[in-house]
C-alpha cells in the first residue's frame, strides 16, 4: 500500500492475526477431536457445520448493528464470544457439547470478521481498498500458518483441551488490544436511519454480489467439507500419518494463501477484479481434481499449498466486489450477505462431504467439489466490473 496506513488499522491487522492463530492450533484438526469424543460419519460434518450454522445468522444483522452503533461494541462482543467458546471447548465430554461450544464461536465471528471487513472497505479510497484488504487478510492468515504449523505439535504437547486453553489466553490478549486501538472513537459517517432491514432487499438484487457470493459458497463447500473435514480423517487413517504432519500439509493452504493475499490486492486493483476471480476459480477447479489422487506428503503438500494460492484469489476480492456493488451506506449489509454464502457453504460442505464419502469414498467427495467450483466460472463471467469513490 501506498502511504502511511492508520493506527487503528495497524492495531486490527495485529487483533484479527492473534484471532486468526488462537483458532487455528485446534481447527485444523477439530473432526480428530471430534471422533475421540465419539462422533462418526455425519455427526463429524455436524459439529465442523456448528460453528459455521451459528455464523449464518448473524452476517448481515453484524453489518447493520456497525451502521447504528459503530464498529467498536460488536467487534468487542464478538471476540469475546468466540473467546469463552474456546474456553467452552476444553471441558467438552461429548460432540453434541463440543457442537454447542463451537456454535458461540460461531456467534462472535461475524460481529468482529465482518465489521472488521467493513471498517477496512470504510477506511481506504476505492484505489487502495483492494491492496488493504489483501494486506488485511494476508496479516490474518499468517496466524493461520502459525497457528495449523503448530497445531500438530501442540495438540501432540498439550493435547486438546490444553491447546483449547491457549486458544482462550491469545483471544483475550486480542481484547486487550482492541480496547487499546483507539477504534471505540471511530463511527461510521452514515445516517442511521438510512440503513434498516429493508435494506436487504436491495443488498440482494445486486447481481455482482450474487456473482460472488455463488462463488464463495462453493470455495467454502471444498475448503471447510473437503480440506477441513474429509481430508484430515483420510491423512490420519486412510495413509496413517501423524499429527504433526497432518498439520504441515494443512499449513501450506495457509502459506501459499498468504502469498496470495499479498499479490492479488494490487493485481486486482491494477487489472480488475474479474481476471482475478477467475483465475482463482479455474485454478481451484483444476487442483481439487488432482489431489484426490496422491499420497506422498510432499506432493501433498504442494497441492494445498496451490489450492491456497487460487482460493486466496477468490477471497481477496470476493469482498471488494461485494462492497462495491451497493452504495457505500449499505457496505456492512453487502459484506454481511456475502458472508452469509460462505457460512452457507460451510454448513452444506461438512455434512454432504461426510455423506458422500461414508457412501462413495473420498474421490467422490473431491470430484463433487470440483464441480460446484467449475459451475461458477461462466458466471463469473458475466461480472460486471464497477469502481466507487471512497466513502471515507
Amino acid at each position: 500500500m501506498d502511504g502511511s496506513p492508520p493506527k487503528e488499522y495497524i492495531f486490527l491487522c495485529a487483533i484479527a492475526f492473534l484471532s486468526i492463530l488462537s483458532g487455528s492450533f485446534v481447527n485444523p484438526l477439530l473432526s480428530i477431536y471430534a471422533r475421540r469424543l465419539g462422533a462418526s460419519g455425519v455427526l463429524i460434518g455436524l459439529v465442523v457445520a456448528a460453528y459455521w450454522t451459528a455464523r449464518v445468522f448473524l452476517e448481515i444483522p453484524s453489518g447493520l448493528l456497525s451502521s447504528r452503533r459503530g464498529y467498536f461494541p460488536p467487534m468487542i462482543l464478538g471476540l469475546s464470544l468466540i473467546t469463552l467458546g474456546n474456553l467452552l471447548c476444553r471441558f467438552v465430554r461429548s460432540p453434541y457439547e463440543l457442537m454447542v461450544a463451537r456454535a458461540m464461536v460461531g456467534m462472535g465471528a461475524p460481529l468482529f470478521y465482518a465489521v472488521a471487513m467493513t471498517f477496512v472497505v470504510d477506511l481506504f479510497t476505492a484505489e487502495r481498498r483492494g491492496s488493504a484488504m489483501g494486506f488485511f487478510q494476508g496479516v490474518e492468515f499468517l496466524g493461520t500458518i502459525l497457528g495449523s504449523s503448530l497445531s500438530g505439535y501442540i495438540v501432540s504437547l498439550l493435547g486438546f483441551r490444553d491447546a483449547f486453553l491457549l486458544s482462550s489466553t491469545l483471544g483475550t490478549t486480542a481484547i486487550g488490544l482492541l480496547a487499546l486501538s483507539g477504534i471505540r472513537a471511530k463511527r461510521r459517517d452514515l445516517e442511521a436511519g438510512s440503513v434498516n432491514l429493508s435494506s436487504i432487499a436491495e443488498v440482494l438484487r445486486s447481481r455482482n454480489l450474487l456473482i460472488v457470493s455463488s462463488s464463495i459458497f462453493a470455495e467454502f463447500v471444498m475448503s471447510v467439507g473437503v480440506l477441513y473435514t474429509i481430508f484430515p480423517l483420510h491423512l490420519n487413517e486412510g495413509l496413517s500419518l501423524p499429527l504433526t504432519l497432518i498439520g504441515l500439509i494443512l499449513a501450506a493452504r495457509s502459506i501459499g494463501f498468504v502469498s496470495s493475499m499479498f499479490t492479488m490486492g494490487p493485481i486486482s486493483d491494477r487489472v480488475g477484479r474479474r481476471p482475478v476471480l477467475l483465475a482463482g476459480l479455474a485454478a481451484t477447479c483444476g487442483i481439487v481434481l488432482v489431489l484426490g489422487y496422491l499420497r506422498s506428503p510432499p506432493l501433498l503438500a504442494l497441492a494445498v499449498f496451490s489450492i491456497g494460492v487460487s482460493t486466496g484469489a477468490i477471497w481477496i476480492v470476493s469482498p471488494v466486489i461485494a462492497s462495491e456493488s451497493v452504495r457505500p451506506e449499505l457496505r456492512g449489509a453487502a459484506i454481511g450477505a456475502y458472508r452469509t454464502f460462505f457460512d452457507l457453504g460451510s454448513i452444506f460442505g461438512p455434512v454432504m462431504m461426510s455423506t458422500m464419502n461414508e457412501a462413495w469414498g473420498i474421490k467422490a467427495c473431491f470430484y463433487a467439489a470440483s464441480l460446484i467450483i467449475l459451475v461458477n466460472v461462466p458466471l463469473a463471467l458475466l461480472l460486471r466490473e464497477r469502481v466507487t469513490s471512497s466513502a471515507s
